[in-house]
């Protein structure tokens, strides 16, 4: 996309966030591009109405859970309020900033006010086997609606804030069903999710409520990502807000499938660390949302890269 991209970056128009990309995994980049485009150009419905093989980011069985989800939603939603758009099928809070397997946010649905979301964790089945990693499911769930609540506080607080998310985890043996309750809601009971507690595995998670989930180094990433310039920085008073403290805001999980490492590609030639990540690869060191196995590599991605790479204005 950066290659791409970089033969308009001359145009007196060009905007990165023109850039469109259904496979997009970066939340901050998603969100800022709803307002900016609108809900309706970054439905990502379509992706799902194409075999899986045109989805080469998820799994045939995630690609096939995330259809069955979308088009339940789809159904419920259109008997009763705004229709609920899907915008992500997987994501990270900004590109890069995933360290870990639990750093991964599932399915995300935005409606046409973007200030309410929808956020569907799909899990393999609950278990007794003694598995730790099948045990961590409803913090999993809450940390990544939390997180995200954050960053949409965070890159909103000038406009109309969030009001809302709600998040849900399903699994095989469920048939992945929503209830209707968690997509339907009443203008007296929108704040408080009230219609939701007799359904176990769903959260209602009002803005005033949330709790601070995102890392100074996130936070670094998201306004390299949404280009913030000297005469715009964030409020101290809304960085504290959405800020965890040092030791605060991960996860309480234990399994080892949650706690592997992400093992990312050379954003230009596309190596792949050795088994073990004996090959570390480097950060650029000004947006920090690109890695590169060599420096000739970054100095072949920099005609295209430099157009979309900044340095945060708060750093």
């Amino acid at each position: 996309m950066e290659a791409f991209g970089s033969a308009f970056a001359r145009l007196p128009y060009f905007n990165p966030l023109m850039m469109i990309n259904r496979s997009e995994t970066c939340a901050a980049t998603k969100l800022s591009q709803c307002r900016f485009l609108g809900v309706n150009m970054n439905d990502i419905s379509e992706k799902f109405d194409r075999p899986a093989e045109y989805s080469p980011d998820l799994s045939v069985d995630e690609w096939r859970a995330r259809k069955t989800v979308i088009e339940q939603v789809e159904r419920l939603s259109g008997k009763k309020g705004l229709p609920w758009v899907p915008i992500l099928s997987k994501y990270e809070i900004a590109r890069g900033s995933a360290k870990k397997e639990r750093d991964w946010g599932h399915l995300l649905f935005i409606n046409a006010t973007t200030t309410r979301f929808l956020l569907v964790m799909m899990f393999p089945d609950e278990c007794q086997c003694g598995n730790l990693s099948h045990h961590d499911y409803d913090a999993l769930t809450k940390y990544h609606a939390n997180k995200l609540l954050c960053l949409a506080k965070y890159i909103w607080h000038t406009e109309q804030p969030p009001d809302w998310i709600r998040a849900i985890y399903l699994t095989p043996r469920s048939g992945y069903t929503i209830p209707a309750a968690f997509v339907q809601w009443e203008a007296d009971e929108a704040d408080s999710g009230a219609a939701l507690g007799t359904f176990s595995h769903c959260y209602h998670i009002p803005t005033a409520s949330l709790t601070p989930s995102l890392t100074p180094s996130e936070i670094e990433r998201i306004d390299a990502v949404t280009k913030r310039d000297a005469n715009k920085q964030t409020p101290a008073s809304v960085r504290e807000a959405v800020t965890a403290k040092k030791g605060e805001g991960k996860p309480e999980v234990m399994g080892d499938a949650w706690k592997a490492g992400v093992v990312r590609a050379c954003a230009f030639c596309e190596t792949m660390p050795k088994s073990g990540g004996k090959v570390k690869l480097m950060t650029c060191g000004r947006c920090k949302l690109v890695q590169y196995c060599s420096e000739e590599c970054q100095k072949k991605a920099w005609p295209a890269h430099k157009h979309f790479c900044k340095k945060s204005a708060d750093a």
